[in-house]
């Protein structure tokens, strides 16, 4: 058997021994900070806020209203629909999408092709 140690071990060795040495230098791992959980309030009264939820508080003040989940969908159905099935493309049409199961119902083109 062989009594020579592996490249591994001798950095492992040389990890443990360098370890060692910084925890008698007064090296030794010192606590992490903690984050700042306190509120900072401004002077005026007014708390910071993420974008998100100053952007909805904005749109909420002005009377806007998000697009609805489906807007996008609905806007480049043609486009889709020609991508991945362009032989329904102008047979077939988008009526209503529901953004809590995700489910597009589309309906036949209602002008009779013959």
């Amino acid at each position: 058997m062989s009594t020579e140690l592996s490249r591994v071990d001798l950095a492992r060795q040389a990890l443990a021994a360098a370890r060692e040495a910084s925890r008698k230098n007064g090296g030794a791992r010192k606590e992490k900070s903690k984050r700042r959980t306190s509120t900072v309030v401004r002077r005026d009264g007014r708390e910071p806020l993420g974008l998100g939820s100053a952007i909805s508080m904005m749109m909420t003040e002005r009377g806007m209203v998000a697009p609805a989940a489906g807007g996008h969908v609905f806007a480049r159905f043609d486009h889709i629909l020609s991508a991945r099935a362009p032989e329904f493309s102008g047979h077939v049409q988008a009526v209503k999408f529901d953004a809590d199961t995700d489910c597009l119902d589309v309906a036949p083109d209602a002008s009779p092709t013959a």
